[in-house]
């Protein structure tokens, strides 16, 4: 195999592998409950309205798909832009016969930084004696020297029982270096759905 190709085939394996960014979960019921909600609410805690658009809707599809009854609150109204406040929450439960709230919000944000290289090398053809001149000699080079960021997101989303407003089921969703926003959320919302989805809480469409 030539220099060129190796060259290739080990930079593909290098992006396909920095793609693969996990999603890392953690559950736990604060309180006890026997409660199946079958008419849910979703509302991503924050201001701005995109990103709760994104966010809200990403994670009302993957419920629905799963056979959820899910509504997010940018459609409830879609004249308004603000946040919901708590009390307009309330009404809303009463209003539209509410069985549960689904909220998310950003529990942690860290960025570090960092520089990687590698000790192996694109080629050794030669079996040479690792002398300086040959050290340095463009076919014996390291082939990766680069700058990293390191950014890891938590979202924590929280399930509350919309009769008695108690919180029973909270998942944490934690991930690195994700490519994109829509990669983020996408991967996110799909690992909050299905540990929604075993918690037993929530009961699907007759």
């Amino acid at each position: 195999m030539n220099l060129q190709i190796r060259s290739i085939l080990v930079i593909a394996s290098i992006l396909i592998l920095s793609a693969c960014s996990t999603v890392s979960i953690t559950k736990t019921k604060p309180n006890p409950s026997e409660a199946k909600l079958e008419r849910n609410l979703i509302i991503a805690l924050t201001n701005d309205f995109e990103a709760r658009s994104m966010w809200e809707q990403e994670l009302s599809f993957q419920l629905r798909d799963m056979g959820y009854s899910m509504f997010s609150s940018v459609n409830v109204d879609k004249e308004k832009k603000d946040l919901f406040t708590k009390e307009e929450i309330l009404e809303l439960i009463d209003e539209k016969n509410i069985n549960g709230v689904i909220t998310m919000r950003l529990k942690d944000i860290q960025t570090k930084e960092k520089y990687t290289t590698s000790d192996r090398y694109i080629s050794d053809a030669y079996n040479q004696h690792n002398y300086f001149y040959n050290y340095v000699d463009t076919y014996y080079n390291v082939f990766t020297w680069s700058y990293q960021p390191e950014q890891t997101v938590v979202i924590e989303a929280n399930l509350f029982d919309g009769s008695n407003k108690a919180l029973i089921f909270t998942v944490d969703a934690t991930m690195t270096n994700a490519d994109s926003q829509e990669e983020r959320v996408g991967e996110m919302t799909k690992s909050i759905a299905k540990a929604m989805a075993s918690s037993g809480f929530l009961k699907k469409k007759q």
